[in-house]
């Protein structure tokens, strides 16, 4: 016996019709979603989070005493780091130490050296 063989053509296969707006909508839904999550994290992170650890480095990080600009991207800052006044040149493409010297003790805020002051006393110690 043979079998009948259909000549003719085959059916057609029917895709899912996709609702590009909606796509859009849950697409957009989860981007500000995902986004949200990530600002809370952030804010949660700044607010409990490790000390310092979206923040600067805290009393024992390097702190800028005072600077002076000299010029266009130029300029000779204080820097206390680790009980020692650093006094560094700046220039656009590096940073050079000038001068080192022991930090004195913090004095009453009202009694602040000036910059002018830390300059000459490292002048007169090279």
């Amino acid at each position: 016996m043979a079998s009948p063989v259909s000549v003719g053509a085959a059916a057609p296969v029917q895709l899912p019709a996709v609702d590009s707006g909606t796509t859009i909508l849950t697409t957009a839904g989860y981007l500000f979603l995902l986004l949200g999550v990530i600002f809370l994290a952030y804010w949660l992170l700044k607010r409990f989070g490790v000390p310092g650890a979206l923040t600067s480095s805290g009393p024992n990080g390097p702190r800028l005493v005072n600077r002076l600009m000299l010029g266009n991207r130029q300029s000779v800052a204080v820097v206390r780091y680790r009980d020692k006044d650093l006094l560094l040149g700046v220039t656009e493409h590096n940073v050079t130490l000038l001068a080192e010297e022991e930090a004195a003790p913090e004095p009453e805020p009202a009694g602040r050296r000036s910059f002018a002051s830390v300059l000459k006393r490292s002048a007169g110690r090279d």
